[in-house]
């Protein structure tokens, strides 16, 4: 299975990055605008969370960290923008993120999880 978009599996459920998607499925938005209108009929802190996340940028020919605004979505919620964003590029996102869902639940990882 190709790894379109990476998915956090350090969370009690996997979660995705809303800027990864954003990128993955090529909006030309940008990102809060999109978040603010994608985001809408979603809870936060059961959907998604907000996070911050530090990133080099270049600066007069030195290298600045800066801290960017991101959310961990829900692999629920990254479906369901897949779903409205209705591309081919959705479409596939989408199915990718079906097949890591079945893969999780499968009875073998299950009790994997449930060893650790």
């Amino acid at each position: 299975m190709e790894n379109l978009i990476p998915v956090n599996y350090d969370a009690e459920q996997p979660t995705v990055s809303a800027r990864d998607l954003h990128g993955a499925l090529g909006v030309s938005k940008r990102f809060s605008a999109w978040f603010e209108v994608n985001s809408q009929g979603f809870a936060e802190n059961e959907d998604f969370t907000s996070v911050l996340v530090s990133t080099e940028v270049q600066n007069n020919g030195g290298v600045q960290i800066r801290d960017l605004h991101d959310y961990k979505l829900s692999v629920d919620m990254a479906k369901h923008i897949c779903l409205m964003s209705r591309t081919e590029k959705g479409k596939l996102i989408r199915q990718y993120f079906i097949d890591l869902e079945k893969a999780w639940n499968t009875p073998e990882q299950v009790f994997a999880r449930a060893l650790k």
